[in-house]
């Protein structure tokens, strides 16, 4: 896949993330809102990375599974829950009967 930090996109990737972090501001977004994974929590915009509360950006379809680094919407993630989240593939959660 190549050098992701330095690669083609890039530049685009970083303005939307930090779109996402203003939006995530004014408009008071949780962890993993708009996507099927975090923890819910609101966040604390002034923790610095690499803290596992701060801020980042998570592809709702990891890149690692085809998806692209700036042709999706980003969703706000902790820095933790988006390390464990990982590259997991949706899941189906069955209720138990």
């Amino acid at each position: 896949m190549g050098d992701l930090h330095h690669g083609r996109g890039y530049k685009a990737y970083r303005r939307k993330r930090a779109a996402l972090r203003r939006r995530t501001e004014r408009e008071g977004l949780v962890c993993g809102q708009g996507g099927n994974y975090g923890c819910g929590n609101p966040f604390d915009l002034t923790i610095p990375y690499p803290d596992p509360m701060s801020f980042s950006a998570d592809h709702d379809e990891a890149l690692s599974n085809g998806g692209h680094l700036t042709k999706q919407d980003l969703i706000p993630m902790h820095l933790g829950c988006n390390s464990r989240k990982g590259d997991a593939a949706d899941v189906e959660i069955w209720e138990a009967s």
